[in-house]
């Protein structure tokens, strides 16, 4: 199979913040730096699942865009990446007990454009997974709905692991939404889903988002994921739940499904998939 990824590729800080740590003063606590970005993760997992993997992005033309670039390439990713004279992006996620907070600094990913958006790429893509953070972005937007349009041309399915519901909601959800008309499959947490159905309860979020995109999963943390695909239905629950931070878990998730299903079809299968590769990822982040 043959996936094309566009979107975020960053450099991924996860710090444990101590409950003991006050102003102007300094604690020992673990700081894990690791290659991260939404697509970047996504991108990196299939192409280890047996995808064939062809990543559109862009980085700054530091040390830590020459770290983003190989942390592709190591994976087995065709990287299409764009070089530009901008810092590339960082995120710096604060765990503090169940909490999480991220501070995200989009640098280079910005530097992405339409022209850079090669139609020869997508000659026998099978999928197109898009970051929602791209269609976010006043300069990122333009490639996606680029690439959107090629994959459409070449009967791709096209599927969208939603930004934050903080971020839809000051972009305008209605405004978002319209972008997200061409897309098949959806992958959002619960609190996204919520924003993006209108509705609250699980059960009452998937019926609506089923009747808008063909196939998706409502991820819920500990409690698994909820998959659809057409009328079917298939939940499944994590027998062995990670605690801390959940950085990159959505991604992992909607990477394992989307090759699973690309794979052979079976929605139980591709929801199972998904959460063992979310589990397994947060697993090796934290060593």
């Amino acid at each position: 199979m043959k996936i094309v990824v566009l979107g975020d590729l960053n450099l991924d800080v996860l710090v444990r913040q101590p409950d003991s740590l006050r102003a102007d003063d300094e604690a020992r606590s673990p700081v894990v730096v690791t290659p991260g970005g939404s697509a970047g993760t996504f991108a990196r997992i299939a192409a280890t699942h047996g995808a064939s993997v062809v990543f559109f992005g862009a980085v700054g033309t530091d040390p830590v865009g020459d770290l983003l670039e190989r942390s592709l390439v190591d994976a087995g990713v065709e990287a299409r990446l764009r070089r530009v004279e901008i810092p590339s992006g960082a995120v710096v996620a604060l765990h503090r007990g169940d909490d999480r907070s991220m501070i995200c600094a989009r640098g280079a990913n910005d530097g992405l454009a339409a022209d850079g958006i090669d139609p020869a790429a997508f000659t026998g893509a099978d999928h197109l997974h898009v970051s929602g953070y791209a269609l976010l972005s006043d300069s990122q937007r333009a490639a996606a709905r680029r690439a959107i349009e090629l994959a459409r041309c070449v009967g791709a399915s096209i599927s969208v692991d939603p930004a934050p519901s903080g971020l839809i909601d000051a972009f305008g959800l209605q405004r978002f939404l319209a972008l997200l008309d061409p897309v098949d499959w959806i992958f959002p947490n619960l609190t996204e889903a919520r924003l993006l159905s209108g509705a609250h309860d699980p059960a009452e979020i998937v019926p609506r988002l089923s009747d808008r995109f063909a196939a998706g999963a409502l991820t819920m943390g500990r409690d698994g994921a909820i998959a659809w695909r057409g009328p079917a239905r298939d939940q499944c629950r994590l027998d062995d739940p990670v605690d801390g931070d959940t950085t990159g878990a959505g991604d992992a998730f909607a990477a394992g499904f989307v090759t699973a299903l690309l794979a052979d079809g079976d929605l139980a299968r591709a929801n199972r998939a998904g959460c063992a590769t979310a589990q397994a990822h947060l697993a090796a982040r934290r060593g």
